[in-house]
């Protein structure tokens, strides 16, 4: 690894299993939500000229891709609200570093249901808005991600 993946990072902390996982896992999450909103912007700006069969299935894809994201990273946010932060916080992690994190959970959460119910409401929701709430989701995430990674 030539550059560190956030700020502050040691070799020794880089070298922990743990935090590659941890650091792979939230790789993988900023690279859907690119993804959901690229493929999000290509059907609905209508920038991709498809036939009537081949953009239902681009359709289909980005709804199904949406709700496999949003379940994802709802189970992701409760995993470690659950079970990581109070074994960290029994470590010494401070508790406003957690109550910050957990808040941010909380806002996030919000987030991925509005996406969510802006995927599985395509035909009636107004044009531009599924990827309104996905830019969104995506800025408030990278800024949660960026702060939990050097905390």
């Amino acid at each position: 690894m030539s550059a560190a993946p956030y700020p502050g990072a040691t070799p020794e902390e880089l070298a922990h299993p743990l935090v590659n996982h941890f650091l792979a896992i939230h790789a993988t999450f900023r690279q859907q939500l690119a993804d959901l909103l690229r493929l999000s912007s290509e059907i609905l700006a209508g920038e991709l000229p498809l036939p009537a069969p081949e953009m239902n299935a681009r359709l289909q894809r980005l709804i199904h891709l949406g709700a496999r994201y949003t379940y994802g990273l709802h189970l992701h946010h409760r995993l470690e609200t659950q079970e990581m932060f109070p074994t960290l916080a029994a470590e010494g992690l401070e508790t406003d570093v957690i109550e910050r994190l957990n808040a941010e959970h909380r806002q996030l959460s919000d987030l991925l249901d509005q996406v969510n119910a802006g995927i599985q409401d395509l035909d009636t929701a107004a044009p531009g808005a599924l990827d309104a709430r996905l830019l969104r989701l995506s800025q408030q995430l990278k800024a949660h991600l960026d702060y939990e990674e050097v905390h």
